[in-house]
């Protein structure tokens, strides 16, 4: 597939998420049957942080890989330290596509360890829930709305777990012209009113649960009977033990 129209996943993370992040990884390449055809993976990891070899060894076998430690972002803590992270992570895209070091994506799907593919073939159906999406409007931002935004916003946001375009103008614009925000509020809140006006959508096939203490079994059967394919908010393993109970 002509790397224009692939998925960057990008796994971001810190020293203290950092196994949690590489259990995400390990169940995403092993819910690819083959060497995937429709993304490509980014290990993005937090300034302070090093890169667990063998995990990025292990996606290698089913994903091109890329690594990046965003060194030049200082933030710690929450949400100082994500907004650089995610930061970071798109200037990395965004510095890597201008001088052709990487290929170009059609987005970014940017994960945090807290979060879980539901099953096998996701990539492909975001990747085509993305397409038809742009087929109706220019997207910049794709993934869960949620109804706890900023006013300018209609108060609403998409939850920092999504898919944020790789046009280069966009990413110019974020990682140039904008480049940061308050540490006091995260990223994807801040800037709801930007992104509702520079092109936004919902994407049916991600959930965002707030500080999801569990994931029973039956909730998991009812995300699956929604169309979901991915989940952001359980902290604790019990997704990925789901999926590879019911798919691998």
């Amino acid at each position: 597939m002509n790397p224009a129209n692939k998925l960057l996943i990008a796994f971001v993370y810190w020293e203290q998420d950092r196994a949690q992040s590489s259990k995400l990884a390990r169940l995403v390449a092993d819910l690819e049957p083959r060497m995937s055809e429709n993304a490509d993976v980014l290990f993005s990891a937090r300034f302070d942080c090093t890169h667990d070899v063998s995990t990025i060894e292990y996606v290698s076998r089913k994903f091109a890989v890329h690594t990046n430690i965003c060194r030049g972002r200082r933030g710690k803590g929450w949400p100082a330290g994500c907004n650089d992270l995610a930061f970071g992570t798109l200037d990395y895209v965004y510095s890597h596509a201008a001088v052709r070091r990487i290929p170009p994506y059609k987005a970014v799907a940017l994960l945090e360890a807290d979060s879980a593919p539901l099953r096998p073939g996701w990539i492909e159906e975001l990747s085509n829930a993305w397409d038809l999406a742009n087929k109706v409007k220019p997207v910049r931002v794709f993934g869960p709305l949620l109804p706890n935004g900023v006013k300018d916003a209609g108060n609403q946001h998409i939850n920092g777990n999504c898919l944020v375009s790789g046009d280069m103008p966009f990413l110019h614009w974020f990682t140039r012209k904008i480049g940061g925000c308050n540490p006091h509020a995260g990223w994807d809140w801040c800037l709801a009113p930007q992104f509702k006006r520079m092109g936004w959508a919902d994407c049916k096939q991600m959930k965002s649960w707030w500080r999801c203490p569990q994931v029973s079994q039956e909730q998991y059967e009812s995300l699956l009977a929604e169309g979901a394919v991915y989940l952001h908010g359980c902290k604790t393993d019990d997704v990925f033990n789901l999926v590879r109970k019911r798919w691998l």
